[in-house]
């Protein structure tokens, strides 16, 4: 069976990323109006319409007033450098990951701009969801992305308690000395909505962590979707 086609606004979607991406729209810059890109890409105001919906809902665009609709400013974003992993284990250990068997990607513009790393580039990608013990619903869907020298071993990986990383260091020897995690407010994708049994467009955080070997050398990126309503961030510091 053949693959399904792109939809029309998601090819126009990431062509339109893929130029934010690659700095040829610039923040401030105006896009093209809805008829300019009608007509350079041949597709209808209705396409048009979604696509720009697509990348208003990303932060990647924003409307201003005067000047129509323009490449967004960097948005502010929580980022944490985690002084260890510990918080980490202790929610994988009370909920389990269910992954996908890993397979070679080359990154897509949307999961560069995102992950904040060349398009093109090649990872390893594993996609799951994680379901806390006792829950029906997932409690997050996760895109995970391993250094493609870890290919060996990709195959040995587990669903389970047991997080990636704490599997990466077991099976490669390894040790993470550093992760940074960002988290952003979004709206659920079409495609995230329905693995998370929630409406389209609902609100949810999105998590982006980095893990880093002791060497500084980065070794896996996550992307995790969390729904508004299953998930409270909290952190506890002491004086």
């Amino acid at each position: 069976m053949s693959p399904r086609a792109q939809p029309r606004y998601a090819a126009l979607a990431d062509a339109l990323r893929a130029d934010i991406a690659a700095a040829r729209m610039r923040p401030g810059d105006p896009l093209p109006t809805e008829a300019q890109l009608t007509a350079r890409f041949g597709v209808s105001r209705f396409t048009v319409r979604e696509a720009l919906r697509t990348l208003a809902g990303e932060g990647l665009i924003r409307r201003k007033r005067g000047s129509g609709t323009v490449v967004a400013e960097a948005r502010p974003a929580l980022r944490q450098a985690l002084a260890d992993t510990r918080a980490l284990l202790q929610y994988a250990a009370a909920s389990t990951f269910r992954i996908e068997p890993a397979r070679p990607v080359r990154l897509r513009p949307r999961e560069a701009a995102i992950l904040r790393r060349p398009p093109g580039e090649p990872w390893l990608r594993i996609r799951g969801v994680r379901v806390m013990d006792g829950a029906a619903e997932p409690v997050a869907v996760t895109d995970a992305f391993l250094h493609p020298r870890f290919a060996p071993i990709a195959g040995a990986l587990r669903s389970g308690h047991e997080t990636l990383f704490a599997q990466l260091e077991r099976l490669a020897g390894l040790r993470i000395g550093r992760v940074t995690q960002e988290i952003q407010a979004v709206h659920a994708s079409a495609a995230d909505a329905q693995t998370l049994a929630i409406a389209r467009g609902a609100a949810c955080l999105r998590i982006i962590r980095h893990y880093f070997d002791r060497s500084g050398d980065l070794v896996e990126m996550s992307c995790s979707v969390h729904p508004g309503t299953r998930f409270s961030y909290m952190v506890e510091t002491s004086g």
